[in-house]
């Protein structure tokens, strides 16, 4: 039995020691908490586990950054005065356990420099620096971060990154082949010229635009023997489309591979066989960028009010955008003509390189078919044999099928 004059000395000392163990809680937590400071020229994140890898997406109307952290953060904005860079930075807290930053900027605006420093073993301190930049960059930064799930040290390469004793996160990179988790694959089927563009005329008064569509439809109907592949026809009837309106139909339609079918044409009238061109700065022969701006100028003479070169189609985009996507296209060539090649329908000519425009759909692999030549009479009798066309396709779909087999065991 406790004397009753010792009652408040106890009650004291319990009130002393429940204070203390909260003192100290209080100061490791805040030694622990994640805190980004968010100031007119950079982002401060400190303690952010090494392990964490935070998710970067760039968004546009309006331009603003998404920074998504698994853990709660504590976020410090008060020294945003008058920034040339930032409109207005806003944190939604989903949970305990997840934070969304969002910083609006006035202009198109990237990081451009990123300095981060080891902690104590168990996490980084990261500094991340805003930069202006032109809309065609922010454009190709926002896409290379969508393809890489958000990792911003994957494009180490266009970032000036610097360190101090830690190695960089490490996010599992998205392979661009990986489909094999997609429940089907979108084929875009695109039959060449139409409408008031008849494209290449052969000797015996055939139009190239009707034998593109016949061939095309056909093709669809054959890949749709496959429950896995869904193909879609850019036009299914006698009209015309731009070929800026037709890579822009197969974007919006999601598409994991983009077949363009045309028939060619040649001054020597003994050329004959089947061509497949993929995407190409340069042209793989003298013969490939003729047909190529030929086919271009299609565009300039039907559709005088359509700008052809737009800057995120040239120069910097196909370098960067392009150069998966590109050599998915030469896959994908390769696979057309070797399984055309075993059939003995036509003359293989090869896989070619040009400057297509209508190829030039930045993230979807993308052919272009030339099934034979209208200048050539025997072959343009071919080519308007619709038992002809029908195997011709058939093997351009089990081609197609072939493809994504092997871009799936390859994953």
């Amino acid at each position: 039995m406790i004397p009753k004059k010792y009652y408040r000395v106890f009650f004291l000392a319990f009130i002393y020691f429940c204070s203390f163990n909260m003192f100290v809680s209080n100061v490791f937590a805040t030694n622990n908490n994640q805190t980004c400071e968010i100031t007119n020229t950079n982002i401060n994140c400190l303690n952010i586990p090494s392990s964490e890898v935070m998710k970067i997406k760039l968004l546009n109307d309006p331009y603003r950054m998404q920074i998504k952290f698994k853990n709660k953060l504590i976020i410090k904005k008060n020294k945003i005065k008058n920034s040339r860079f930032i409109k207005s930075v806003r944190v939604n807290q989903f949970s305990k356990a997840k934070t969304n930053l969002v910083i609006e900027f006035k202009n198109p605006t990237i990081i451009s420099n990123i300095k981060y420093y080891d902690m104590n073993n168990q996490s980084i301190s990261l500094n991340m620096y805003f930069s202006d930049t032109s809309e065609v960059n922010y454009a190709i930064a926002k896409h290379a971060l969508h393809k890489n799930e958000g990792d911003i040290f994957s494009l180490k390469n266009d970032i000036n990154i610097s360190s101090k004793n830690v190695d960089l996160p490490v996010i599992k990179k998205q392979n661009f082949n990986k489909i094999k988790s997609k429940k089907n694959y979108v084929v875009f089927i695109d039959p060449g010229h139409g409408g008031k563009d008849p494209g290449a005329i052969g000797q015996l008064g055939s139009l190239e635009k009707n034998i593109t569509l016949k061939a095309s439809i056909l093709l669809a109907k054959a890949l749709r023997k496959n429950k896995k592949i869904n193909p879609i026809l850019s036009r299914n009837k006698d009209v015309y489309l731009s070929l800026r309106k037709r890579t822009l139909l197969a974007k919006q339609s999601k598409a994991d591979i983009f077949v363009s079918i045309h028939a060619d044409s040649s001054k020597n009238k003994k050329a004959k066989g089947i061509s497949v061109f993929s995407l190409s700065d340069k042209a793989s022969d003298k013969e490939a960028l003729l047909l190529a701006k030929r086919e271009n100028e299609v565009d300039i003479m039907f559709n005088n009010n359509e700008k052809i070169k737009d800057p995120l189609i040239y120069g910097t985009l196909i370098k960067m955008f392009q150069r998966e996507a590109m050599n998915d296209s030469a896959f994908l060539a390769k696979k057309i003509l070797s399984n055309l090649e075993k059939t003995k329908l036509a003359v293989n000519r090869g896989h070619r390189f040009a400057g297509f425009t209508v190829l030039k759909s930045y993230d979807i692999p993308s052919v272009l078919v030339e099934i034979g030549f209208l200048s050539n009479k025997q072959e343009e009798k071919k080519l308007i044999n619709s038992k002809y066309l029908n195997e011709l396709s058939k093997n351009l779909a089990i081609a197609i099928e072939n493809y994504f087999g092997d871009i799936e065991n390859k994953n």
